[in-house]
């Protein structure tokens, strides 16, 4: 693996030689692949995130050089419950609506971003678990009417995502997940579930040093169906009503047949 990777960054590293000590220190990055097909003996996958740090100057004095990895998948919006009783009755009391999830979300990194960068430059580029921004928040009780929520006030619906999509794999965090060979190249390994959601996912590296960011490229990766199932898929997001009637005839024809078979036996 190494060795592929090495001979996959030999166009970038004979740039580097080529760099203009005046300028920035920067990075070159690539995925191993930028789309994935699933079928329907899809298992999951894992996307290979490779790169080089473009050496400026004496920068590799001034600190060490970290490597963050974000990938964050297509958002939409959820609502979380939260039951109570009422009246000895438990149901559902409180309901919170985020306009915003991720449905996959993903964070490597070369050491703890907290030894890497401050609380505040990790707040405002949203990285780590703690600093997902989930979008506007409305909450209801009992079915009435939804209000605008503060994120402090929903802070326990937003937890509950994190931990349920954490458990599906859906949520992943690695302080140790970006590696690196010699002083200038790295990878890192995306797992990606068999219930990953398929759309458009974006796959940003950070170049990090002295806590500020040096430099960030983004670089798209799409997860799509494939085959028959991007058939029934399409069917059913495109024409709801009729993939519902066609899933009922099935189901029935399917129930028919069976009895038929059981009553000859």
């Amino acid at each position: 693996m190494s060795k592929l990777i090495t001979k996959l960054l030999l166009p970038y590293v004979a740039l580097l030689g080529f760099i203009d000590p005046v300028h920035a220190e920067g990075i070159v990055t690539d995925l191993s692949k930028h789309e994935v097909a699933i079928r329907s003996n899809f298992t999951g996958a894992d996307i290979l995130v490779f790169g080089a740090i473009e050496r400026a100057g004496d920068s590799a004095s001034t600190g060490p050089a970290d490597v963050v990895i974000e990938v964050t998948g297509p958002e939409t919006t959820e609502t979380v419950r939260r039951k109570d009783k009422v009246s000895g009755i438990w149901m559902n009391y409180e309901a919170t609506r985020f306009e915003r999830v991720p449905g996959f979300y993903a964070v490597l990194s070369s050491r703890p971003l907290e030894n890497i960068a401050p609380a505040s430059l990790l707040k405002v580029e949203q990285l780590g678990f703690n600093n997902i921004s989930f979008g506007k928040a409305w909450s209801s009780v009992l079915g009435g009417e939804e209000n605008l929520r503060t994120p402090d006030e929903v802070a326990p619906f937003s937890t509950a995502i994190l931990r349920s999509r954490a458990k599906d794999k859906l949520y992943v965090a690695d302080s140790n997940g970006v590696v690196f060979m010699g002083d200038t190249l790295f990878r890192a390994s995306i797992p990606l579930p068999a219930s990953v959601p398929v759309g458009l996912y974006t796959v940003k590296v950070y170049l990090l040093r002295d806590g500020h960011v040096v430099d960030a490229i983004s670089s798209p990766l799409l997860i799509a169906k494939s085959g028959v199932e991007r058939v029934i898929y399409r069917f059913a997001y495109g024409q709801p009503f009729l993939y519902g009637i066609v899933a009922v005839l099935l189901a029935i024809f399917a129930g028919w047949t069976a009895a038929l078979i059981f009553r000859e036996h």
